[in-house]
């Protein structure tokens, strides 16, 4: 279908063009014996319808160009009607007195301004259908363009989401390996190291002798001293105020003292 309709339009075009060839040809004519009648030279005669006729189809080509440029039209036209009644006039003129003569000799100009202009519409409309197939070839190409662009990120992304997961199990892997190592160790030591619980343990056996020595200790002082302030008992076994204190309040909840109107009385040692 496509290639029948370009068939036709071109067709179509050569015979508008040969028509529009043959009406300049028979004004040509006219206009050129016109001026050889008026005194023109016939040497240069062919000047005037090269100018008149010519004008035509310059300002019309003047016309089909602001419409693709879509600028104004309006100054084109008018020369082109004013040069194509110019010439139907002078053809007119040329012609004989009779209405018949005049008539045919009208055709050609007129002719001529009809079959140019619609050369220069077909012309205008294949100029406008390339126009929008380039336009379409263009977005086609941009969209393949941002369609490559969009694959090739998308490419890169996923090397690098592929590339951070190989990272991430390489230092899973590490980190596995590095717990496998420690278990290995530790267990290959526990023979000859004291373990961190059993460190804590001895921690808190030696404190609690420690304390109940100090506690032991304030029992010897309060016997030989029962009015003993807390400064004084303090300096005895060589601890804080607060301390001493706390080790009263045990003390007495443990029933192993009790301080009276005489001062302090030892019920019991630690």
């Amino acid at each position: 279908m496509h290639r029948i309709n370009h068939l036709i339009s071109l067709v179509s075009a050569l015979l508008v063009l040969f028509l529009a060839g043959s009406a300049f040809f028979l004004s040509f004519e006219s206009l050129k014996d016109l001026a050889v009648q008026i005194g023109i030279a016939e040497q240069i005669a062919w000047l005037y319808p090269a100018i008149i006729d010519g004008a035509i189809i310059v300002f019309s080509l003047s016309v089909l160009r602001a419409n693709l440029t879509r600028e104004r039209t309006v100054y084109p036209w008018v020369l082109v009607s004013v040069f194509t009644l110019l010439s139907v006039v002078l053809n007119i003129i040329h012609a004989q007195q009779e209405l018949l003569a005049q008539f045919l000799a009208a055709i050609p100009p007129v002719a001529l301004f009809l079959s140019f202009e619609l050369l220069l519409a077909q012309l205008k409309e294949t100029a406008v259908r390339l126009e929008v197939q380039n336009s379409l070839d263009e977005i086609t190409r941009e969209v393949r363009e941002k369609e490559s662009e969009l694959d090739e990120i998308v490419r890169k992304r996923s090397e690098t989401i592929q590339k951070l997961e190989g990272e991430i199990g390489r230092l899973a892997e590490q980190k596995g390996k590095l717990k496998t190592e420690i278990l290995v160790h530790s267990n290959g030591n526990s023979g000859s190291k004291p373990s961190e619980s059993d460190t804590i343990g001895r921690a808190r056996s030696q404190r609690t002798s420690k304390k109940q020595a100090a506690m032991q200790q304030l029992l010897e002082v309060i016997r030989t001293k029962s009015n003993a302030t807390l400064s004084e008992l303090a300096v005895e076994i060589g601890r804080s105020k607060s301390t001493v204190g706390g080790y009263l309040s045990e003390l007495q909840a443990d029933r192993s003292i009790e301080k009276d109107e005489l001062g302090w009385r030892v019920l019991q040692d630690v």
